[in-house]
């Protein structure tokens, strides 16, 4: 168990870490979309190379998620189309494709819708390396790594990160490469989204772009507030979800989802109560 909190945990930070940038940029759906439009490059890497292990799956998935941005961008040069009806016209467009083909061609190996759509991370302990003279599992190599990439990123970009999150005007007058930004943000997305395939799947993924952001934002005050309580959200989420589906012997990928959930709701309920206790503590002081 503790193997899969601690799979499942760096998996989830390394996604909050740029879910934040979505969060912020109101572009969660980008997520949604890169997670599904990557599973193309998934299938048509494997096709070419008959491996689930080839680095051929990484690019490919990075190509079609470079694809899926550019495909939405072109959509919203037209003033009919916003952001959200032009992601919803392409990523099940490309996901379609992938699943078709998956269906057709790949049957008898690991590269399955059911998998695909669902994951099931307890799997995700079975393949082992020798890493550092430890025994771990691979997945637990594969997403901590992912995880320093992307808080390395976060760390080395967070200067030209926030003020381009909170004044893209300011970061354009300043000189602050933009597309330079969103390339690299796309980039890490579908890398991001390739290693959790393989453990979560596709469905579960989206939660762990956007929940652990989405409810720390009403505790933050500051971006770096953000990141650190996302990965705390994180955590918790992780060992809650995981203890749960043993508990209660269901699927961690959607046990992951539904805790998320709750804690959202908690969050909200939280918060309202901790605002109408200031409220009324401001009143009798006045």
């Amino acid at each position: 168990m503790f193997e899969l909190i601690l799979i499942l945990s760096f998996l989830a930070m390394a996604c909050s870490s740029i879910g934040s940038i979505l969060v912020i940029k109101n572009q969660s759906m980008i997520a949604d979309a890169l997670a599904h439009s990557v599973l193309l490059g998934i299938v048509l890497g494997f096709f070419i190379s008959n491996s689930l292990d080839s680095p051929l799956l990484i690019i490919g998935a990075t190509i079609f998620g470079v694809i899926t941005v550019s495909l939405i961008n072109t959509l919203l040069k037209s003033p009919k189309i916003n952001h959200d009806t032009a992601t919803g016209m392409i990523f099940p467009l490309l996901f379609s494709i992938a699943v078709i083909l998956i269906s057709m061609f790949a049957r008898n190996v690991h590269l399955d819708i059911d998998m695909v759509l669902m994951g099931e991370i307890i799997f995700a302990t079975l393949n082992r390396v020798q890493f550092l003279g430890l025994d771990v599992p691979y997945s637990l190599v594969k997403v901590v790594i992912m995880c320093l990439i992307n808080v390395g990123f976060i760390y080395f970009m967070y200067q030209r990160l926030r003020i381009f999150l909170f004044d893209a005007t300011h970061a354009k007058l300043v000189g602050i490469p933009i597309k330079f930004l969103q390339l690299c943000l796309t980039t890490l997305v579908s890398l991001t989204s390739v290693i959790a395939f393989d453990t979560v799947g596709s469905i579960t993924v989206i939660s762990l772009f956007i929940s652990p952001s989405l409810i720390s934002l009403a505790w933050s005050k500051s971006y770096k507030q953000l990141i650190l309580y996302g990965f705390g959200v994180s955590i918790l989420t992780s060992a809650t979800s995981v203890m749960l589906a043993t508990l209660f012997d269901v699927t961690i990928s959607g046990m992951y989802s539904f805790t998320a959930l709750i804690f959202l709701i908690i969050s909200i309920i939280l918060k309202k109560v901790h605002t109408l206790a200031l409220s009324t503590k401001q009143h009798i002081s006045e």
